[in-house]
């Protein structure tokens, strides 16, 4: 009896992975902040270390769950811009003719486009392998010729 393939589920990802990514260290920063409200209200020491118990402190407990959201603005802010400005670096490059991709339908060659975003400028030559393989061309070209 044939048995149908597997169904194959599509997987989500994200338009904008960066914001997922800054998604999931804001859930760990909100996990700190439930740390130290526990910590506050259920006098953590005393029940993990058998100490004497103190009252809780909801002063302390606002000033730490403030230095965790500060720390987690700063934290998820800078990462998330270092991610684009990482993003927004990459070139796309076709594999087979070494285009540039310029933007959704434009493609650009690679000298042109990085002559248009950099002071730099191009100038051609061979390398020792391809320098090897034209003279060999020549030589067997002239070879033909005289022959």
């Amino acid at each position: 009896m044939n048995t149908p393939p597997p169904v194959r589920k599509s997987v989500y990802l994200p338009k904008d992975p960066f914001a997922y990514i800054s998604f999931w260290q804001f859930l760990t920063f909100i996990m700190l902040i439930l740390v130290v409200w526990v910590n506050e209200l259920r006098d953590m020491p005393a029940l993990l270390f058998n100490t004497n118990p103190q009252d809780a402190n909801i002063f302390r407990g606002c000033l730490l769950t403030s230095a965790v959201l500060v720390a987690a603005i700063v934290a998820i802010g800078n990462t998330y811009l270092q991610q684009k400005r990482v993003l927004n670096s990459m070139i796309s490059v076709c594999s087979s003719c070494h285009k540039v991709r310029v933007n959704q339908n434009q493609w650009k060659q690679m000298e042109e486009y990085i002559s248009d975003n950099s002071l730099l400028t191009f100038t051609h030559g061979l390398c020792p392998d391809c320098m090897e393989k034209v003279m060999q061309t020549i030589n067997q070209r002239t070879a033909g010729k005289n022959a």
